[in-house]
């Protein structure tokens, strides 16, 4: 039971501390003038610890620096690289304003105040919207901890209701770059190499992350079922590191091998023997950076402009489509070079193409000669014909947004195609490419159409069995982004 202790000052006044139990320990308020007014507190205070609320005034001094250290040292399961990126924008955007602040002087305001004004650390300007709004959620995140940690009674940046009104606004992400089929071709066959290739393919056919495609095993791939087994992956640190580890989410997961693939994923095994599948040199796990700058970018560059490059040796307008102007051209040049005048422009027409380039070089430099040598050989590798289109520049990551445009437009449902990226959830499929299955609405839409129009309004006989179940079968196997 609370009760007050008089206790008197050297000055002779006279204060009262109370004492109260909670968690089995006496503990203590501050000094009060009035007895009531410790009492009170006291017993507060005694009722906050039975239902385990009570929060020691003293634990909330320590400073937010301090105490983002402690927090993360609990933390050791979460990702290296995650650790990294919350060191990093804690040092750089939250430790400025609120490193040196003890914990319970965290004010509502002055994270509202922060939120809308936090500077970048090198240009002095404010911080972007997505910068602002992740080290929001950090500094949130760290609130909570201490909540949780019962250094704190609220967490300062909510409001009684949980909400986080200074959070801003998140920004719009980029539009995913999807390629058809014939475009990752191109793109594949455009590389330098039939590692390359194989890894490119891989990737837009399967949607594995570049840390999980890296981290491939010969022992990773069965044949015999056409499985890939995925349960590990690299990391890349900001000083260049690679640690290998879990996969994002933690979960090991299983992908199909397309069959078109299966040989080319075969002829690179003896050469893996038990280790990595791709590697850079001297058998070095693969780098992104130096895949993509070396063998990517260049293959996209190739790939997404050789239709333009056609239409330029071939002298007809420039559009990036190969229409019937285009394909008129082609089977012109194969004709007078005793080809197949079929219109497919594959390795043979390419050479012709290129021969008769080189006899109109005279007016380039050397430089330019060189430069264009190189253009035409990487062109060269893919093969175009009528309806082929260039596209824009995209990146490694959208070999998996590729994958997952791909499955869908095959007709696989939202299920499949988490299990496929690796999503902890369906929701975060459909967040992610909710507009791709929007044609499950077309295909509802013609399916409930053909079975009202089944049904014979003259006679009034219903046509049974054949017509509606043939109308609609497939309507069974829609995906779930349809119901929802």
């Amino acid at each position: 039971m609370a009760y007050t202790e008089k206790r008197s000052s050297r000055d002779g006044s006279t204060t009262h501390v109370g004492r109260f139990r909670v968690d089995g320990r006496l503990r203590s308020t501050r000094a009060f003038r009035s007895r009531r007014d410790a009492l009170a507190e006291a017993r507060r205070a005694e009722e906050a610890g039975k239902r385990g609320e009570w929060v020691d005034p003293r634990s909330g001094t320590v400073t937010v620096a301090d105490w983002f250290t402690a927090w993360q040292q609990g933390r050791v399961d979460r990702a290296p690289r995650t650790l990294e990126a919350e060191r990093e924008r804690f040092g750089s955007l939250v430790a400025p304003t609120f490193g040196e602040v003890p914990l319970r002087q965290v004010a509502h305001d002055d994270v509202a105040r922060w939120a809308a004004t936090m500077t970048a650390p090198r240009s002095g300007q404010v911080a972007s919207a997505a910068r602002r709004r992740d080290a929001v959620r950090l500094l949130v995140a760290l609130l909570d901890g201490a909540v949780d940690a019962r250094r704190l009674t609220a967490n300062p940046a909510r409001t009684p209701s949980g909400r986080v009104p200074s959070l801003p606004r998140a920004p719009k992400t980029k539009p995913h770059r999807y390629l058809s089929h014939e475009q990752l071709r191109r793109v594949a066959d455009a590389t330098s190499a039939p590692s390359a290739r194989t890894l490119v393919l891989l990737a837009g056919l399967t949607g594995l992350r570049w840390g999980e495609v890296s981290a491939l095993r010969a022992g990773d791939v069965d044949l015999l079922r056409r499985r890939v087994t995925v349960e590990r992956a690299y990391t890349r640190l900001d000083d260049g590191t690679l640690l290998l580890g879990d996969t994002k989410t933690h979960a090991r997961r299983e992908v199909p091998l397309p069959g078109v693939l299966a040989a080319d994923v075969e002829a690179l095994l003896p050469a893996a023997g038990g280790g990595l599948l791709f590697t850079g040199r001297g058998s070095a796990p693969l780098r992104r950076e130096s895949f993509d700058r070396h063998t990517f970018r260049p293959a996209v560059a190739a790939a997404g402009g050789a239709v333009a490059t056609l239409q330029e040796l071939l002298g007809v307008p420039v559009s990036g489509l190969f229409d019937a102007g285009t394909l008129f051209a082609v089977r012109a040049v194969q004709r007078r070079a005793a080809l197949v005048a079929d219109g497919v422009v594959g390795p043979v027409t390419w050479a012709v193409l290129t021969e008769a380039d080189r006899q109109r070089r005279d007016h380039l430099d050397r430089g330019a000669r060189i430069s264009r040598t190189r253009r035409l050989e990487q062109a060269a590798r893919v093969t175009l014909s009528v309806g082929a289109e260039d596209f824009a520049t995209l990146t490694l990551h959208d070999l998996r947004h590729t994958a997952a445009s791909l499955a869908i437009a095959g007709g696989a449902n939202v299920k499949a195609v988490q299990r496929l990226l690796g999503h902890e959830s369906p929701v975060l499929t459909l967040r992610t490419y909710a507009g791709l299955f929007e044609d499950d609405l077309d295909r509802l839409g013609e399916a409930m159409s053909a079975q009202f129009a089944a049904y014979d309004t003259t006679s009034g006989a219903h046509h049974t069995l054949s017509e509606p179940v043939e109308a609609f079968a497939h309507v069974a196997q829609l995906r779930p982004a349809a119901a929802l």
